[in-house]
């Protein structure tokens, strides 16, 4: 990712949106925290590996964190798909990635919250493993060593805005105004040329990233709304069925206080009287949660 810096601006609620011109670009400055903890978690794992002992000329972290496939170590250490995402090959290699996460992490995090951001952030270096681990076993048969780095979640994050906010803006190389729409099709073209022509691994796994990215962004703008209806009908049915049984329950409990003003509390039966109980306990604690959020 040879970009440091990049403007954007912003048409209604979401990014993007079109109808703004190079006049309304800005500064996109990190306003969310999600980005800069990512960021030190991976200053930290680089760092750790950089002070500690030599394997065969590789740190024990990369050893046992990077995703690797040969002897299906990717399936028996199962940490290692969560790992590789934070270990990197080498100080430009960790530079570039950061410098993506720092510009896009924010963005998408503004559109979703951090929760979501960072699940979706963690699902593609998932999904980068698994179309490395696939590309790996049909041009290699399984011997092209491990895979390492932050760029495939970072390329999902891409794909992600690409999808939601296309006319988003940004300056290519510092010089070159794009969209994120063009941005992400000509990462494609590139990753598609380098995977045949070059055999590259690496950019088949940052492809599967970008397309994870941009499929599940897809999905929840075009099934989103569906889903929240459905989400909202069925809290909506919880609370009636809710409601019903509070009316049935309170119905039982006003035949037993009849009973009892009829006839004395020596008339109820073993469960009456545990009915009785467990609803003035009930009672209880409903008035002492009322109470505490009074205070």
């Amino acid at each position: 990712m040879a970009w440091e810096n990049r403007e954007y601006y912003r048409d209604g609620p979401s990014y993007g949106g079109g109808g703004g011109g190079l006049g309304s670009l800005r500064w996109l400055l990190p306003r969310t925290r999600l980005g800069i903890v990512l960021i030190i978690a991976n200053v930290v794992v680089f760092f750790a590996q950089a002070f500690t002992g030599r394997v065969a000329g590789l740190s024990p972290i990369v050893i046992y964190g990077r995703l690797d496939f040969a002897d299906a170590v990717a399936f028996t250490q199962p940490w290692r798909w969560i790992t590789y995402q934070y270990i990197h090959g080498g100080g430009g290699h960790l530079f570039w990635n950061m410098i993506g996460l720092y510009f896009f992490v924010p963005m998408l995090e503004e559109m979703w919250g951090w929760k979501k951001t960072l699940a979706v952030y963690t699902a593609g270096g998932i999904a980068a493993g698994i179309t490395y681990g696939i590309m790996e076993l049909v041009v290699f048969g399984g011997m092209a060593g491990g895979l390492v780095g932050a760029s495939g979640c970072v390329l999902c994050v891409l794909g992600a805005i690409a999808v939601l906010a296309p006319n988003t803006q940004v300056l290519a190389m510092l010089v070159i105004p794009i969209t994120m729409r063009t941005l992400a099709i000509l990462y494609t073209v590139l990753y598609i040329f380098t995977i045949v022509g070059d055999r590259s691994l690496s950019d088949a796994a940052h492809l599967g990233g970008m397309a994870f990215g941009a499929g599940f962004a897809f999905f929840c703008r075009r099934f989103g709304g569906i889903l929240e209806g459905q989400r909202y009908a069925w809290k909506q049915r919880t609370k009636q069925r809710a409601a019903r049984r509070e009316q049935d329950e309170q119905a039982v409990i006003d035949r037993i206080l009849q009973k009892v003003h009829d006839k004395g509390m020596n008339s109820l039966s073993w469960m009456e009287k545990r009915t009785l109980k467990n609803a003035t306990e009930r009672q209880r604690q409903s008035d002492a949660a009322r109470a505490r959020r009074v205070r």
